[in-house]
């Protein structure tokens, strides 16, 4: 019943958004290691999206990894932020990566996390993955 209402959130986020095929893959992937590990789904949030997907862009256009400000293109009334980035060859292999490393599997499962949004571009043969996250 979990899995079934983490896909519903997730399907219920992809039909409310206009996000990329990647970006809800990655969005599902994320709930799904949450379920695993008995915390609850993130919605939703189509301001992060904004912010996540520029950065992703940013991060690509300049050829390496880095954080943003965190309260840059914040959605107001948020009271903890939090950011993940990556860069793979594959969207599988930044999941990976992301999960194995403790402070961004920290970021994956804290439940004082509620709403996210996934920014993902493919350059040069690389995913340029933003995961923000709100509460």
């Amino acid at each position: 019943m979990r899995k079934f209402a983490t896909l519903a959130v997730s399907l219920l986020a992809v039909l409310l958004v206009a996000c990329t095929p990647e970006e809800a893959s990655h969005l599902d992937a994320m709930n799904a290691f949450r379920q695993s590990n008995g915390v609850p789904a993130l919605g939703w949030d189509d301001v992060l999206y904004t912010k996540a997907r520029a950065w992703s862009q940013h991060m690509a256009d300049e050829g390496k990894i880095s954080h943003s400000k965190l309260s840059d293109g914040a959605p107001a009334g948020w009271r903890i932020l939090g950011e993940n980035v990556a860069v793979n060859s594959s969207l599988e292999g930044a999941m990976t990566a992301l999960q194995n490393s403790a402070p961004h599997r920290a970021n994956l499962l804290d439940t004082r996390f509620t709403r996210t949004a996934v920014g993902v571009i493919h350059a040069k043969g690389m995913y340029w993955v933003t995961e923000s996250f709100v509460g």
